[in-house]
Formats: structure tokens, sequence, C-alpha cells
């Protein structure tokens, strides 16, 4: 089966008989069989950079013939190198750990859910609805949210920080004892890539080399401009992680667009937001999230002009999604508005930096991203070595590829090294 030139894999590649038979137990009658099915890429290039996307619908014989729809991401099946880091950093276990948890986490039903559900969940797949069947949609990385956009986003990632603050207050509870996620699973956060000390200085040389190459204030920049950004990759990456006397949630981490679908009512306003992969999270105060959000979708102007809006809104609704039990847990870590806000501003230099490492990735026309991130000769080197040289040929051609990156990397400079 071809999707464009690109050959895709047969069914029974993906997935087992077993697999197959729990899937139609979840979505099908009794003794329904498969009798055909389509298999093709979830789109052209790179949908996201932890796997390898498809689309499945099973034709499902019941009393009559009816399609099953359904989204599967795998391990990377052509990049050994990039397969062996997502093995080496959990990214497939944390999130299936995470499908594992949220029926006790959030078991309501729900017409406007934060979170998809899922068939199969492991350290190597997940299988789940194709939400595209439902309306839902994801947003082009090339253009910004508007408010409408940010405020439903915002408001499911409150949601989701809460209904992970109930439960954590629930086991506090049942076990009376306080509950640290940490002591279960602490050994499945641990990412070696984004603490080591090479990655930070090659996420660093690219953010020097854009704005030496581009900037229009090249003169103010200092010889050591890499060194600098590298010193800041550090410290940023290592200043999400649990606290003591504040609240800590499970992070996503990774609220880019492509992470991101929106369901629309008939006037094209968005109505809903349903976060996906939960590969990279991590456990830390909540702040963490909201600020990488508004940052990796929001223009600098507007975050000028509306992020205590945003914020708002946010610590509103999840004051609101919270339960009385978790209030009194709220209260007595001071966990106010004000608290919270202090904890956005010491979120904000991770934010800012996680996003310029993203935006070299995310920006990237999607099939040159493929060529450029995907070739197993050359990942390990773009990824540990030097990433520049693509991403300012690219730069070059791409004015939304360049502008955005220049944005967020002056931003950081103005603040972080020149302030």
């Amino acid at each position: 089966m071809e999707n464009g030139a690109k050959t895709v894999v047969e069914l029974q590649d993906i997935l087992s008989e077993k697999q197959l038979e729990h899937i139609l137990s979840k979505t099908a009658k009794l003794g329904a069989k498969i009798v055909g099915y389509d298999l093709k890429s979830a789109s052209e290039g790179i949908a996201g950079f932890l796997g390898d996307h498809l689309r499945l619908t099973l034709y499902v014989k019941e009393d009559s013939v009816k399609k099953i729809h359904l989204f599967i991401k795998t391990l990377p099946m052509n990049n050994q190198p990039k397969v062996d880091m997502i093995m080496e950093n959990n990214f497939y276990t944390r999130e299936a750990l995470l499908y594992q948890l949220f029926d006790d986490i959030d078991d309501a039903e729900d017409s406007n859910p934060w979170r998809p559900k899922a068939y199969i969940y492991s350290d190597k797949m997940l299988v789940m609805p194709d939400l595209s069947v439902e309306g839902y949609k994801s947003f082009p990385v090339a253009e910004y949210f508007d408010t409408d956009h940010i405020m439903i986003t915002a408001t499911s990632v409150a949601r989701f920080h809460a209904a992970f603050a109930n439960y954590a207050t629930k086991r506090t509870i049942n076990e009376n004892k306080p509950y640290n996620f940490l002591e279960e699973y602490g050994h499945l956060m641990k990412s070696s890539i984004f603490v080591d000390l090479q990655w930070s200085r090659v996420t660093g040389k690219v953010s020097s080399d854009l704005l030496k190459e581009f900037s229009t204030n090249i003169k103010n920049y200092p010889a050591d401009l890499a060194e600098r950004f590298a010193k800041l990759c550090q410290k940023a990456n290592m200043s999400l992680k649990e606290y003591d006397n504040t609240l800590n949630v499970i992070v996503h981490k990774d609220l880019w667009f492509n992470n991101i679908l929106l369901r629309y009512d008939s006037g094209n306003k968005p109505t809903n937001a349903i976060l996906l992969d939960y590969q990279c999270m991590q456990y830390g105060p909540p702040a963490f999230d909201i600020m990488l959000l508004i940052h990796l979708t929001t223009t600098r102007s507007y975050r000028e002009r509306h992020e205590s809006e945003v914020l708002r809104r946010y610590y509103t609704v999840f004051s609101e999604s919270v339960d009385d039990d978790t209030k009194q847990r709220l209260a007595a870590l001071n966990y106010d508005f004000d608290h919270f806000l202090v904890w956005c501003e010491k979120a904000r230099m991770f934010a800012m930096l996680y996003t310029a490492f993203l935006f070299p990735y995310i920006l990237m026309d999607p099939l040159q991203a493929q060529k450029t991130f995907d070739d197993p000769e050359t990942f390990q080197d773009l990824l540990l070595v030097d990433r520049s040289p693509p991403v300012i040929e690219h730069a070059k051609v791409n004015d939304v590829y360049r502008n955005k990156q220049l944005d967020i990397n002056e931003e950081i400079f103005e603040k972080y090294i020149l302030g």
C-alpha cells in the first residue's frame, strides 16, 4: 500500500492477531470479523519526531460492514539510532504509563475531553481512535494562535493539571501519606539527552548561528554567544523538576501545534482542544506547561499584551476543576493566583529556551524535516554534534521558519544575556 511514492508496511507487520482482537472488543460487536483494511502514512513527511504515524481503517463485518478509524504511532521503522534514543529515554514507556493511569486520573465521560482514549499502549506503540474523523484537526504550524485558540487550549491544559492534582489528593487520602509520583515512577522520568552538556552546546550553537546569520543586531552579540546560550539551555532544562512547598503535577512538556487537536463550530471558532503525545512528560510545577504553551504558539507582541489574560483563564479553570479536598491541599501550600504567577516567571526561561530548541525541528517543512532529521546516517550527528547547517540553509529560503526563530532567540538574548 502506498501514500504517494512512500510504501507503507502491511497490517500484520504492525498489529498482531491478539491486538486486533482487543481493538475489536472495544469497538465492535461480539463475533465481528475484519474483512479488509486501508493503511497509510498519517501525513506527507514528518508528523511527529518520536515515531512513525499511520492511519488505519478497518472494515468490520457485523450485521453489515462498518469502518473503524484508527491512528497508530509506532517506533521508527527505518531509523535505528532514533529507536535507541527513544528507548533509552523511556519516551513510549512514559506515555503508556500515563494512559494506564488516565482512567484513575480522569474517568468521566466528557463531550469536550482534554485527552484522547487509547486501545493499545506499550513501550513500542500507541493505537487510538482517529480523531480527524470526529472533526478534530491540528493548527497550521506556520501561523500563531489568536485569543480564541490559546484560551481553549489553556482550558484543556488547566483541566489536565487539575485532574492529576485531584488524583494525587485521592492517593494521599487513601494511603494516609503525601503521594509522590516520583517515588513510584521517577526511574521513568529521567531523560539523559536533555541534561547532557553536549546537547546544550549543540542547541546553543543553533541559536547563536541563527542570530549571527540573520539578525540585524549582529554588532551587539558577544563572541562567546554560543557558549552563553548553551549555559542558559543547561540551566533551563535543569530547572524543570519537582520542588518542595508548591504544587507539582505531570507536565506535558511538548505542547506544540501537532500535539494539540482542535474542534470547531460552524462559525470556525474553536470549541475544544485535545492534548496528544505525552512521551516527553515530566513532573514539576504546572507553570512550566502553560508558559511553554504560550511561547510555542503566540507572538512576542501578543504575549506582551495578553499573557496575563491567558494565565488568568488557565488559573480560573484550574481552580474550578479541582475538588474540595485538593483545594484544602492547595491552601496548605499557599498555592493561590499570586503564587502561581511567581512560578510562571520562574518557568519563563525554560519556556523560551525550550521553544528555541524545538523550533528548528517543528517549524521545518515536513518533507524537508523528514529528509533532514530522519536519516539514520546523520541522526546522531545532528542531535549531538552540529545541526546548524541544515537549519541555516532552510532559514534562507523559508521566511516563517527564519522569522519565528529570530523572534524567540532575540528575545532570549535581550532578556537573559544582554539584560
